[in-house]
């Protein structure tokens, strides 16, 4: 079923069309105040300020109290528009340096749907050119230590990982077996024992040990199968799990036609995308730079 064309807010019914213009500003205000686009880069060896870092923390949950529709609707727009922005900030940013900064860019990732439920994530991450070195830089901020910050944590963080693992073309890391280098994966495992081992570990809520956990079972998993086998077949298995069939409603027929201004919805025919549009994707189709 497409996604509802409305959505109820404080008591009042929206229509998402006429929210878009809204989410799409709230979506630049998260990556301007988070300094992570090119009109607002912060200078070399400066970190954000505690004021960049509360407007950051006061956003986020403003943002997250939205309706699901709303919510769908948000990270479709930043990460359309913003997933390059964090790719070069992160490039460019030093963890020595600009720890709150690097942190503040991976929480913001670490809080974007499952690649599998978003569609513009997924794009980005299969793209081998824009997600170039991500898989690296955020496994290594893992490593190095970042500041967690709710509702993200270590579990989201290594629920991320696991996307660039899973998603990211394996030939990106230096031994052809994952998108992380070989000695990251090993300094990573025992990263992730050390903070499930802290005594404050019993207090974390359960799901971000479990995500810990899941991480460190297929960084092993990675490490037991030749070359990228793990990876690729895991790879191939959520790729199936996609729905490749034409987007129009309940149709069933194969998609061959996609949108050519997003490039991640397909139709069967021009008939259903036409229906699609005014019953949906209007409000989720960006143009991305990758």
């Amino acid at each position: 079923m497409p996604p509802s064309n409305t959505f109820s807010f404080n008591g009042r019914r929206y229509k998402a069309s006429e929210f878009l213009p809204e989410v799409i500003t709230l979506a630049n205000m998260l990556a301007s105040n988070a300094h992570l686009t090119a009109a607002s880069p912060l200078p070399v060896d400066t970190d954000l300020s505690e004021a960049d870092q509360n407007e950051v923390q006061t956003q986020i949950p403003a943002i997250l109290i939205l309706p699901p529709e709303a919510i769908s609707i948000f990270w479709g727009a930043f990460a359309a528009n913003h997933l390059a922005d964090i790719a070069v900030s992160l490039r460019r940013l030093s963890h020595a340096t600009q720890r709150q900064a690097v942190s503040t860019a991976i929480q913001i990732l670490s809080l974007i749907p499952d690649p599998k439920e978003q569609p513009y994530f997924r794009k980005f991450l299969r793209n081998s050119t824009a997600s170039k070195d991500i898989p690296n830089i955020v496994a290594n901020a893992f490593v190095k230590g970042t500041t967690w910050k709710r509702p993200s944590g270590p579990g989201h963080h290594c629920t991320l990982i696991i996307h660039t693992l899973f998603w990211c073309d394996p030939s990106l890391g230096d031994d052809g077996k994952a998108s992380v280098d070989a000695g990251i994966r090993a300094a990573l495992v025992d990263a992730i024992q050390t903070t499930l081992d802290h005594p404050r570990a019993a207090d974390m809520e359960q799901l971000q040990l479990v995500e810990m956990q899941r991480l460190q079972g297929i960084l092993g998993a990675i490490e037991s199968m030749p070359e990228a086998h793990y990876l690729n077949s895991t790879r191939g298995f959520l790729e199936g799990q996609v729905d490749d069939m034409c987007d129009g409603d309940e149709c069933d027929e194969e998609a061959e036609l996609s949108c050519s201004k997003c490039k991640t919805t397909r139709y069967c025919g021009k008939e259903c995308q036409t229906w699609h549009w005014k019953h949906g994707h209007k409000v989720r189709c960006f143009k991305t730079d990758y």
